[in-house]
Order: C-alpha cells, then sequence, then structure tokens
C-alpha cells in the first residue's frame, strides 16, 4: 500500500457538523480580530468576508447580522478565562497580590485583543442600548472574578478601608490604560512592566 493510501486511512473523516462548527469558529476569530484591531463600528459581515477565505455569502449563512457577529464575540470573550484569578495557596497578603498582578499583567500580555473588545463595547453601550445587555454579561464575568479576589483578600485577614470597589475601580482603570497605550503602539513589555509596578502599589500588602 503507497504512503499516500496510509494517509488516506489515517485521516479522520469530519462529520458535516464539525465542518459546520469548525467555519463558524474561523469565523467567529476574525470576527474578533476585526474588532479589536479596528473597533465596534467594523465588525460587519462584509468586513470579516474579506479577512477570510469565505465569501460574503458564506459569511452570511453562518451570522445573518453584524449582531450575530457580535453576540458571538461577547460569548467567546465570556468563556475565555481572561478574568480568572486562579487559585494559590500563599498564605501571605504580600505575595497573593504580587500573585494578582502577575495574573493580571498575563492577561493583558496574551489576551489583549480581547480586553480590547470589552474595554470598547463597554464604551459603545453608552451610546448604544442594544449593546448594554452584552456590556453587563462581560463585566458580570468580570465584577465575579473580582469577588473572588476580595474574598480571599478577606480569608487572609484584610479588612477593605476604604471599601474594596475603589480599589476595583483602580485595578480596572489601569487595565484600560495598559491596553490603551498597546493600542497607541507602546511597547507591550513595558507598558505591562508598569503596570504590574503601579498594581503593587495600590494592592494591599501585608502589615
Amino acid at each position: 500500500m503507497t504512503q499516500l493510501a496510509h494517509a488516506a486511512e489515517a485521516a479522520p473523516v469530519r462529520s458535516e457538523d464539525d465542518i459546520h462548527a469548525g467555519r463558524r469558529h474561523d469565523l467567529a476569530v476574525a470576527a474578533l480580530h476585526t474588532w479589536s484591531e479596528h473597533g465596534y463600528s467594523h465588525v460587519s459581515v462584509r468586513n470579516v468576508a474579506r479577512r477570510t477565505r469565505f465569501s460574503h455569502g458564506m459569511v452570511h449563512y453562518y451570522f445573518r447580522s453584524k449582531d450575530a457577529l457580535v453576540a458571538e464575540c461577547v460569548r467567546m470573550v465570556r468563556e475565555s478565562d481572561i478574568f480568572a484569578p486562579g487559585t494559590t495557596n500563599l498564605s501571605d497578603i504580600t505575595a497573593y497580590s504580587r500573585f494578582v498582578a502577575d495574573r493580571l499583567c498575563e492577561s493583558l500580555r496574551t489576551n489583549r485583543r480581547l480586553h480590547r473588545i470589552r474595554f470598547d463595547l463597554r464604551n459603545q453601550s453608552q451610546f448604544e442600548p442594544g449593546l448594554r445587555e452584552y456590556a453587563d454579561q462581560i463585566e458580570q464575568e468580570y465584577a465575579a472574578a473580582l469577588d473572588a479576589v476580595r474574598r480571599r483578600y478577606e480569608a487572609l485577614g484584610w479588612s477593605f478601608d476604604p471599601p474594596f470597589e475603589l480599589l476595583a475601580a483602580q485595578v480596572d482603570a489601569l487595565g484600560e490604560r495598559a491596553i490603551r497605550d498597546d493600542l497607541l503602539g507602546q511597547d507591550l513589555e513595558e507598558t505591562v512592566a508598569r503596570t504590574h509596578q503601579d498594581l503593587l502599589r495600590i494592592l494591599p500588602t501585608s502589615r
């Protein structure tokens, strides 16, 4: 038997459902890239088709409208782990703060496209009521991750004064600044390093 025949025998047969899911995923990723590079206003069936091997009609078959593309992008952001604080057995508050800063900065580094979408969606939702539900869905995921961090600090004996919500707002602002600086072309590693340093200035430290 020839090598080609062996390869044909070994190759898995993809079902129609697998092919459909694969194409839909590829198109959704293209939409994510379009959004993160050019903003919400550029997300459209036509623009997604332009950056893929699929025709406008094919994209429209999988996503019949801009809203369908936006909904899929939001689902992918929500199901990502960009907000997950992670678990650790660290029992020192200062060490835990460094762990939180490390995790957030690594997320900003490796998932900056998803963070861009989050901040852009939040800003756009102020002017487009139809986007507010999507923005709220993502913000709820972020709030849940922050709540896990708060509960861990409290379990370690930390009492927040001023309230945790003020610290959370500072952390959020530092993340948004980092994403904005990256979009403006500043060196990513320098941006992440500065953000890490600033996070350690505001996160709790052992008394």
